[in-house]
């Protein structure tokens, strides 16, 4: 009751329908309800089925899986990580320890260690000693050389390039620059605004064209035919749906009760009047007397084998 109102709800229309919608809807959800009705059987078939083999196949399979994977895999490779890999490494990593690490650590602190020590210092002695050669032979000349003859140089040829450099700005702003503010401001500039008035009342006549020829034809075409045809679809699919779901719930319930009565209550009265009894008297007549004898067979020869090994050697011979 509460789906069948849920579907009604989002069912509802407004009472003004058209003609058109009128006319198509009841084909419209007869044509959905055949296509999507072995749809809905197959979907629902496919649920019970995929339900039953995970249930009576898929899980059983899957625990015995787990169980072989921990007794083959797990249960032996933590074995033999306790009892071979570890000892194993342990015993590595000692001989490693005495054999390499002790060794390299003493040569490092005792041999290496101090011999870079002494050559550092060697080679900042020499450092030392080359700076200050460097310095009194090549800093101190050329720090004269720039001073009292390369600085003045400079500057002089600097004053000169900016000199230069002022005029030629001068006559680039008289000859260039001004004429060309002046073609823009004068010339460019009015031109660009009338191809630009130009073309927007352009623009403007083509947009207005475009609404009136193309816009307003397709959104009345959406509104008064696909939009209503569109609904229709669309509600005659979920109705179809809902009535298959129906119709499938039942053949289901069909199929089941057929197979309940033609299948498990046979199975059932079988087994309860002919397979149960006749297990129950072959494990009474049977099985049991059978094992009991095989139990004083087995006594038989305990029996006999104690009393051979008495004969041969004797009451304090060892069993």
């Amino acid at each position: 009751m509460h789906e069948r109102g849920k579907y009604e709800k989002y069912d509802a229309r407004p009472s003004g329908d058209g003609c058109l919608t009128a006319a198509i809807r009841l084909p419209v959800r007869i044509v959905a309800l055949v296509i999507l009705l072995p749809v809905r059987m197959a979907w629902d078939a496919l649920t019970a089925l995929g339900r039953a083999l995970n249930r009576y196949a898929l899980a059983p399979v899957g625990r015995a899986l787990a169980w072989l994977l921990r007794w083959l895999f797990v249960v032996p490779t933590v074995a033999l990580w306790q009892y071979v890999v570890v000892p194993v490494g342990r015993g590595i990593a000692w001989a490693l320890r005495t054999l390499v690490v002790l060794p390299l650590v003493a040569l490092w602190r005792y041999v290496v260690v101090p011999v870079a020590l002494g050559l550092a210092w060697a080679l900042r002695m020499l450092g030392a000693g080359l700076a200050w050669l460097g310095r009194v032979l090549l800093v101190v000349p050329l720090a004269a050389l720039w001073r009292y003859v390369l600085a003045p140089l400079g500057r002089g040829i600097a004053w000169v390039l900016r000199t230069l450099g002022v005029g030629l700005a001068w006559l680039w702003r008289v000859l260039v620059v001004v004429p060309l503010i002046a073609l823009w401001r004068y010339v460019l500039a009015p031109l660009g605004r009338a191809l630009a008035w130009t073309l927007r009342m352009v623009g403007t006549g083509l947009v207005w064209l475009a609404r009136v020829l193309l816009v307003l034809p397709l959104v009345a075409l959406y509104r008064y035919v696909l939009a209503p045809v569109g609904r229709e679809i669309w509600a005659a699919l979920r109705w179809a749906w809902r009535v298959a779901g129906y119709i499938s719930r039942a053949v289901g319930r069909v199929l089941a009760w057929l197979g309940r009565v033609f299948v498990v209550v046979p199975v059932r009265w079988v087994w309860q009047t002919l397979v149960r009894p006749a297990g129950r008297w072959l494990r009474h007549s049977v099985w049991w007397p059978v094992k009991r004898a095989l139990a004083q067979a087995r006594e038989t020869v305990r029996q006999v084998r104690a009393d051979v090994r008495r004969a041969l050697f004797g009451a304090s011979g060892k069993r």
